[in-house]
């Protein structure tokens, strides 16, 4: 059976949730910050994730549009067009999303025309972006228009290509406490295959932990390998150890790093000046932390400030580690950003980290 996971994302009043509940066939998981659902149609399961959206709070959207296949992105028909819809396109274009659909919800409240307007408007939104040629389909989960072409429409799309013979890596959703010392710790396996009794080791916190189960689909299986979505239980873990964006994986794969020094390329969209000393988001996989920007240098020299366009070297410090593999990428976020400026600040790679 083809899995695919979705991240569905949308500004407040989108009715991205409304599309997600009229889609599903059953619940999956549900806590305080987000919801899973999901629908079978043939031979295809597709996952769907109901994500928050809150711009002074990004890191539970971050996390699920980080480890997802593709995105949903929710655009209110009834609504003009919003700037913070291009922060979207700009962090799904950072994460290198290239597949996904866009949703112009709520046709039943207003014309056709209008419609096809804001179409064209999200066309140019995303013409410049990796996401430039996805599908837009017209729904109303009122009428129920356009709803079976949005279900073939998630079928159709394919999972990113994740590779069970690399070694086993499984980034954290969540965590959820079946009783005191045996929890599941719930997401998407990024790489390897996972088998009942493995031992992984807990990062960045370098603790170990024997695999007790393993929960696939609903059904308790002995393995699972790249692309599932799995919740595994271990003994002797409690909820409180695990954060969002934690990993478990083999040994020796990752490095704990409080100190982390990122190339960044500022983006062009980015108004605000990204300075030293600042305090900033810094999102590394599903992992999303408050940094202080510890130095900056820009063609060699040291510099107080960068601005849009400037290519630079950050080395950022932390006082919770991240678990980092060299080359992966980094997004730069600031809450804190002029208000006429986006927040995010830009994206580049993961140069070293240290203790």
């Amino acid at each position: 059976m083809k899995a695919i996971q979705i991240c569905t994302i949308g500004l407040t009043g989108s009715g991205k949730t409304e599309l997600v509940n009229k889609l599903q066939q059953r619940k999956e998981l549900e806590d305080e910050q987000y919801k899973v659902s999901s629908f079978k149609q043939g031979d295809s399961l597709v996952y769907l994730a109901d994500t928050p959206y809150n711009p002074d709070n990004v890191k539970m959207m971050l996390a699920l549009m980080a480890e997802s296949d593709a995105c949903v992105l929710c655009v209110d028909a009834t609504q003009p067009m919003n700037p913070k819809l291009g922060e979207l396109v700009l962090f799904l274009n950072y994460l290198g999303h290239t597949k996904g659909i866009v949703a112009i919800t709520k046709t039943d409240m207003t014309t056709p025309d209008a419609v096809e307007n804001i179409k064209r408007q999200m066309s140019a939104v995303l013409s410049e972006s990796t996401v430039k040629d996805v599908e837009m389909v017209g729904v109303s989960t009122e009428t129920e228009e356009g709803m079976t072409e949005m279900r073939e429409a998630l079928i159709n799309l394919t999972p990113k290509e994740r590779s069970s013979d690399d070694p086993f890596k499984l980034p954290i959703e969540s965590a959820q406490e079946i009783k005191s010392g045996l929890t599941n710790v719930i997401g998407i396996i990024e790489s390897g295959v996972l088998k009942k009794y493995d031992k992984t080791i807990m990062m960045p916190w370098g603790k170990e932990f024997i695999v007790q189960e393993i929960n696939l689909h609903g059904e308790i299986v002995e393995e699972a390998k790249a692309g599932d979505r799995v919740a595994v239980q271990y003994k002797g873990m409690n909820k409180w150890d695990v954060q969002t964006g934690d990993v478990v994986s083999a040994e020796g794969l990752l490095e704990k790093a409080k100190k982390v020094k990122c190339e960044i390329e500022i983006s062009k969209f980015f108004k605000d000046k990204f300075r030293k000393d600042s305090e900033v988001l810094l999102n590394i996989g599903l992992q999303t932390l408050s940094v202080t920007v510890g130095s900056l240098t820009k063609g060699g020299s040291d510099i107080s400030e960068s601005e849009s366009g400037d290519k630079v070297i950050a080395e950022f410090e932390t006082k919770i580690p991240f678990a980092i593999r060299k080359g992966t990428t980094a997004i730069v976020y600031n809450p804190e950003a002029h208000w006429k400026s986006i927040k995010i600040v830009g994206n580049g790679k993961v140069l070293e980290g240290s203790e």
